[in-house]
């Protein structure tokens, strides 16, 4: 009797657990960089075909009003792998000095950590930009296999590659910041590899690899895809598909660059339509969530941002505002269109708590968002949005409370009605003190909870390290030297 008993209350542990239950999803994150907000198809662009993001909307739920944490990639990330306001952690600047250990992530939960612990396999491909160090490498942040690159960019090619023309190997020393970062290696977890195709398609390599090899367990993958950021580089032949005066007339945006940059949103949507085709092989479609976004507004010199006002950067739409669309196959109703704001803090909230989690004792700062996605209930996530996108010295924010948004910078208040001036083209400020009063204390009680920077612009170029995975790099050195 004791042994049945004992058998009894296995059986339910087990099956109870979210480890196991048929019910916990895989979840794919795609993140693009520097994806203007109308360069996707189902969000009106009309140059540059995105046919697999384009299915993925109209299979899914497709969102209007989403935002990100940040105008620029490493505040933005950060706030996303975290599910954190990155305020609240000392995160207001891009990384520029990668080898410097006090810029980047400090030690601390991420998404992937938060995963592990209900039982998923974590992995990640692409973009980190959240430092170096041993203790900021994503194996030590939550993920258990990573490849990409550990800087804020690379080069859509390897160093050696003839339209370089040695341009980058050996470089020039110092190298700026940019340089320095964009000529990083390609690493899987610990050790650099060899590559020697476009970038991108090299990337989406590795996000099939991790999905065939992880099939049979709950997985999560973060696709941090390269592009479109800068520089502007794509296979010729893909270039070929865009010729330069068939481009939409951007303002401010040269017909070459709308014409290669038309290429690098293509390359990245065909792998895209690679990996989720690889899902449905492997009949995990019907089990696995999948989330596409921008890690926020795009360039002014490559991207259409329209009907928004500003680009990355800024903190008007064109700068947080994102295309945002999550497939929940079984639970989302095919097609439909949100409009009630949301943010990437609530991917991580809603995929923790698809994950058996809770976002709430995790500390998370998003929402779980899952009756809203799936239309059992029609109210709106948030009553109200905060940003903090200045520095800690000199506070700058935003903030959404219905209809209306105030920015707040350079100590001056702009308010805008949103519903009837997306575009932010007639401040109301003047004309409505009292709610610019009303919206602006609420933002400086939120913001206290901000904290000091992580680190200060640094001057110098540590562009010197001694990590395993550098070796073979031209910017490894050992510490006896």
């Amino acid at each position: 009797m004791n042994q049945l008993i004992r058998h009894v209350w296995l059986f339910c542990v087990l099956t109870a657990s979210p480890i196991l239950s048929a019910e916990v999803p895989n979840i794919i994150v795609i993140m693009a960089d520097d994806l203007g907000y109308a360069d996707v198809g189902c969000y009106g662009c009309t140059d540059i075909p995105t046919p697999n993001i384009d299915q993925l909307a109209a299979e899914g739920v497709r969102f209007t009003s989403a935002y990100v944490t940040g105008n620029m990639c490493g505040p933005s990330r950060a706030g996303f792998l975290t599910g954190r306001h990155q305020s609240t952690f000392g995160y207001y600047q891009n990384v520029s000095q990668p080898f410097d250990p006090a810029q980047g992530l400090p030690k601390m939960e991420t998404i992937a950590s938060l995963l592990q612990k209900q039982g998923y396999v974590t992995g990640g491909v692409g973009k980190w930009h959240m430092g170096t160090t041993n203790e900021q490498h994503p194996n030590a942040m939550g993920f258990d296999d990573w490849f990409g690159f550990l800087g804020g960019g690379l080069m859509y090619y390897p160093l050696d590659h003839p339209s370089y023309n040695g341009r980058f190997d050996p470089l020039k020393k110092p190298a700026n910041h940019r340089d320095l970062q964009h000529t990083m290696p390609v690493i899987h977890n610990m050790k650099p590899v060899k590559w020697d195709q476009y970038l991108t398609r090299e990337l989406t390599d590795a996000g099939v690899d991790f999905v065939e090899r992880n099939q049979e367990q709950p997985f999560f993958l973060f696709m941090s895809y390269n592009a479109p950021h800068l520089d502007l580089e794509a296979p010729p032949e893909t270039i070929a598909k865009f010729p330069v005066e068939s481009m939409t007339k951007v303002p401010g945006v040269k017909p070459i660059a709308r014409s290669i940059y038309g290429a690098m949103v293509d390359e990245m949507d065909a792998g895209i339509g690679r990996l989720l085709s690889k899902v449905d092989e492997l009949g995990l479609t019907g089990k696995t969530v999948v989330w596409f976004l921008s890690d926020h507004g795009g360039m002014k010199r490559t991207s259409d941002n329209r009907p928004l006002r500003g680009s990355k950067g800024n903190s008007y739409e064109g700068g947080l505002r994102v295309p945002l669309i999550v497939k929940w196959p079984g639970k989302t109703p095919a097609g439909i269109v949100l409009d009630s704001p949301v943010t990437s803090l609530d991917i991580g909230a809603t995929s923790l708590a698809m994950a058996g989690g809770d976002p709430v004792s995790a500390g998370l700062h998003g929402t779980n968002i899952r009756d809203y996605l799936s239309g059992q209930s029609e109210e709106p996530p948030h009553e109200v949005l905060y940003w903090r996108t200045g520095s800690y010295q000199k506070p700058a924010g935003v903030i959404r409370d219905g209809a209306y948004k105030l920015l707040y910078q350079n100590g001056k208040p702009e308010l805008y009605n949103l519903i009837e001036d997306i575009g932010e083209t007639t401040d109301l400020a003047s004309s409505q003190p009292e709610r610019v009063r009303s919206m602006l204390s609420q933002w400086k009680e939120w913001a206290r909870q901000a904290q000091p920077e992580l680190w200060k612009k640094s001057r110098g170029e540590f562009q010197y390290a001694d990590y395993e995975w550098l070796k073979g790099s031209q910017h490894y050195r050992a510490k006896s030297q």
